[in-house]
C-alpha cells in the first residue's frame, strides 16, 4: 500500500481508524459540486413543483364542476320528486273525498255505467252492469250516451276556446261596468200579471238577446213577457203547484252587449214546480209557445232546473234526492242519478234546492237542504267534488261566465260565498244586509254580482266591491240581461224591477 501523495510504501501502523457518524451526508454527484449544477437543479426542482401545481388545480377545477353538476342533478331531482309526491298526495285526497262524499268505504267501486255497487271483497271481482232491474222496473244506467258525451265534450271544447276573448273584449256602453254600475237606476217596472189571488214572482229569467222575460209565479202559471211592449205573449198553465224555477234555452254562454241582439229567440222554455214534474215548452211559428214535454220523474218538489250549453238537454233536481238529464227534443230521461241509501260520512243528505250547470257543460253542482253543494261529472253521473260550510239550505247558485268561480247562498246566513273551483275552496264572502237572501246572479261579462234579499245589491271587480245598493224588500229573484246589462228583479207583487245604467 502506498502513500497516495508521495508513493512511499505505508504499513497498518500509518493507517488511522476513523469512525463515521450515520447522520453525516454523503457527498453530494460531482454534478451537484459547482454553482451552475447547483442552480440547473433548483430550477428543474422549481419547474416540477410548478407543474404539479398547475396539474392539482385542474383537477380541483374538475372535481369542483362534477360536485356543482351533481349538486344541481340532486337539487332539480328532489324539486320533481317533490312534486310528484304532491300530486300523488292531492289525487289520493281527491279520491278519498269522492268515496266519503259519497258516503261508502274506499274499497267500494261504482261502476260508471250502474246504479248499483259492489264491494270488492278478497276472492270477489267487481262486474260493470248495465242496466239493474228492481221488480218490475227498470233503472237507467247513471251516464250519458256515447253520443251524448260527444256533443257534450266537443261543445265544451269549443265554448271554452271562445270565452275567453270574448269576456276579455267585453261589452261597450251602456253595459254597466264595476266603474259604472254605481249610476244604475230603476227605469221601469213590468207587470208581469200574474193572479192576484196568489201574488208573487218566484222564478225569473231573460232571453240571449234581451228582448224576452219569463216568469213564474206563486199562482202556478209561466208567463212570457215582450221587454219592449210590457204585454204578455204567452201564458203557460198546467203545474198544479207554484213555480220554482224557469229559464229560457240558448242562455248557458250568451254573447254580451251589441252582439247580443244578433242572438235568436229562445226555442224553448223550461218551467219546474214543487208538484214535482218539469215542463219544456217549444216555441211555435206565431212566437208563442205550447206544451212540448212534461217530465214525470221526482217523487218531491223539483227545486231546480237549468238548460245545458248544447241546448239539446235539461237538467234538474228534486228534493227526493235525485237529479237527472232529459232530452230537450223528445223529453227523453238520458240519465237518472237517484239519491245514496245514506247519508255521507260528514252527516251531509241528499235533499236538493237548486241545480246549474257549468258554463262548460261537463259539471254540475246541487246545492243540498243541509248547506252542501255537489259538484257532478255529468257524463258519469259522478261525484267530483263537495263544499260544505254554508248555514241551511243552498237555494241559489251561480256559475261566472269564465267557469272559475261559482257563487252560492242560503236564506239563513247574511253572506253569499264565492268558490274558487281550481283551488276547491272559498275565495271571497260576501256580506249583505241580514239573513234572507233569495238569489244569488252573475252576470254574461264575469265582472258583476247581484244579490237580492233584504234589499239588492251589486258588486263588481275581482274583489267584488259594492258597487250598488236599492231598497227592495219583497223581492225574490234576478237576472242580467246580455243586451244591455239591465238587471231585472223579480217581487211578490208581481212585478219585474228593471234596473240600467244611466
Amino acid at each position: 500500500m502506498q502513500d497516495p501523495v508521495t508513493g512511499e510504501e505505508l504499513t497498518r501502523e500509518d493507517l488511522i481508524t476513523l469512525q463515521q457518524s450515520p447522520r453525516i451526508a454523503f457527498p453530494r454527484p460531482p454534478t451537484h459540486s459547482s454553482v451552475p449544477s447547483l442552480l440547473t437543479a433548483l430550477q428543474n426542482e422549481y419547474d416540477a413543483m410548478v407543474y404539479e401545481t398547475v396539474a392539482l388545480r385542474k383537477q380541483y377545477d374538475s372535481v369542483r364542476q362534477d360536485l356543482a353538476n351533481a349538486l344541481y342533478t340532486n337539487d332539480a331531482s328532489m324539486r320533481v320528486i317533490a312534486r310528484l309526491m304532491k300530486e300523488r298526495n292531492d289525487a289520493r285526497e281527491a279520491l278519498a273525498s269522492i268515496h266519503t262524499s259519497l258516503g261508502v268505504p274506499t274499497t267500494t267501486s261504482i261502476s260508471s255505467s250502474s246504479t248499483t255497487t259492489t264491494s270488492t271483497a278478497p276472492g270477489s271481482a267487481t262486474q260493470d252492469v248495465d242496466m239493474t232491474v228492481q221488480g218490475d222496473e227498470q233503472v237507467l244506467p247513471r251516464s250519458l250516451p256515447p253520443a251524448v258525451m260527444e256533443q257534450v265534450d266537443a261543445t265544451a271544447s269549443q265554448l271554452s276556446s271562445e270565452r275567453r276573448a270574448r269576456i276579455k273584449r267585453g261589452a261597450s256602453a251602456p253595459y254597466p261596468t264595476p266603474a259604472t254600475a254605481s249610476s244604475m237606476e230603476e227605469r221601469e217596472a213590468i207587470n208581469a200579471a200574474h193572479r192576484a189571488s196568489s201574488p208573487g214572482i218566484l222564478a225569473l229569467d231573460i232571453s240571449a238577446n234581451g228582448s224576452l222575460v219569463l216568469t213564474g209565479g206563486q199562482d202556478k202559471s209561466v208567463h212570457v213577457v215582450d221587454r219592449a211592449s210590457g204585454q204578455v205573449t204567452a201564458k203557460l198553465q198546467g203545474h198544479s203547484k207554484p213555480i220554482t224555477a224557469a229559464v229560457f234555452s240558448g242562455r248557458s254562454n250568451p254573447a254580451v252587449g251589441d252582439a247580443a241582439l244578433e242572438a235568436p229567440m229562445p226555442a224553448f222554455a223550461v218551467s219546474a214546480s214543487a208538484d214535482g214534474s218539469v215542463r219544456t215548452w217549444r216555441r211555435t211559428e206565431n212566437d208563442s209557445y205550447e206544451l212540448a214535454h212534461v217530465l214525470e220523474t221526482y217523487d218531491a218538489p223539483v227545486t231546480g232546473v237549468d238548460v245545458h250549453p248544447t241546448d239539446s238537454l235539461v237538467g234538474s233536481a228534486s228534493r227526493d234526492g235525485s237529479w237527472a238529464i232529459h232530452s230537450l227534443e223528445n223529453g227523453e230521461r238520458l240519465m237518472h242519478v237517484p239519491a245514496p241509501a245514506a247519508s255521507d260520512d260528514q252527516g251531509t243528505g241528499y235533499v236538493y234546492e237548486s241545480f246549474a250547470f257549468h258554463p262548460d257543460g261537463q259539471l254540475a253542482a246541487t246545492g243540498t237542504a243541509d248547506g252542501a253543494i255537489r259538484i257532478w261529472d255529468i257524463k258519469q253521473g259522478e261525484q267530483s267534488a263537495v263544499f260544505r260550510g254554508h248555514e241551511g239550505n243552498v237555494h241559489t247558485l251561480s256559475f261566472s261566465q269564465n267557469g272559475y268561480l261559482l257563487v252560492a247562498a242560503s236564506r239563513d246566513a247574511s253572506h253569499a260565498k264565492v268558490w274558487d273551483l281550481r283551488k276547491l275552496d272559498v275565495t271571497r264572502t260576501i256580506e249583505t244586509a241580514g239573513s234572507g237572501i233569495e238569489s244569488v246572479r252573475l252576470d254574461a261579462s264575469a265582472q258583476l254580482l247581484a244579490v237580492v234579499g233584504r234589499d239588492v245589491r251589486v258588486f263588481g271587480g275581482k274583489s267584488f266591491e259594492l258597487c250598488a245598493t236599492w231598497d227592495a224588500a219583497s223581492c225574490t229573484c234576478a237576472q242580467w240581461s246580455p243586451s244591455d246589462g239591465a238587471l231585472l228583479v223579480g217581487s211578490l207583487d208581481r212585478s219585474v224591477r228593471v234596473f240600467v245604467s244611466s
